[in-house]
């Protein structure tokens, strides 16, 4: 199986899925939802968190973010998010810099966070969070949106998640009023500003 990035200078570019259901690549419509809403990332920094495939990062990257890190604690995984990124820095020459990182979301957001305080606010506010940990390890959701709380963020927090399995759009909409979501089924991504 594979997918494809859908716009931007990496437009048709595929993407490897491994076999079975080590991950939740998010769905086509929803990546194309967000990304429809979102045609220009220029200026912003993408961080997936539990990056999978590295579809949501590196479609922000070909869609002109100015770098993308995709970080995937699963070793199996992580040697396919790896040739994802490397497939697509080959695909063109003017898309921004890209690392991918094998940390689990909790450990690498609690780093990555001391180093954002110390930032500007247009740094800060330059970046864009993606969070989409497997939608029945509500542990993680938990967690990383607990240590992001303890900070001032004000960049873009993006949050995917689903009715059925993950933490639920109305515990969201608490959490974080005035929120804009997309969905697709019982999935949706929020997004907090």
């Amino acid at each position: 199986m594979s997918i494809k990035i859908l716009g931007g200078l990496a437009k048709g570019q595929t993407l490897l899925v491994p076999k079975g259901d080590l991950i939740r690549p998010t769905s086509v419509m929803l990546r194309r939802k967000i990304f429809d809403a979102r045609q220009d990332m220029s200026g912003h920094k993408f961080y997936d968190l539990c990056a999978g495939t590295g579809a949501m990062a590196l479609e922000a990257l070909s869609r002109g973010a100015d770098s993308a890190t995709l970080v995937e604690p699963n070793s199996k995984v992580f040697s396919l998010t790896k040739k994802n990124a490397e497939n697509i820095s080959k695909s063109s020459e003017r898309l921004g810099q890209i690392e991918v990182v094998k940390s689990n979301a909790e450990k690498w957001l609690e780093r990555f966070l001391a180093t954002y305080q110390t930032l500007d606010d247009e740094e800060k506010e330059s970046i864009v969070l993606f969070l989409d940990p497997p939608y029945l390890l509500h542990d993680i959701y938990n967690k990383c949106l607990d240590l992001i709380s303890k900070v001032d963020f004000i960049g873009e927090l993006w949050i995917e998640s689903d009715e059925q399995k993950g933490i639920k759009k109305k515990v969201l909409d608490e959490l974080f009023p005035g929120s804009k979501s997309y969905s697709q089924g019982t999935s949706f991504i929020l997004i907090v500003r």
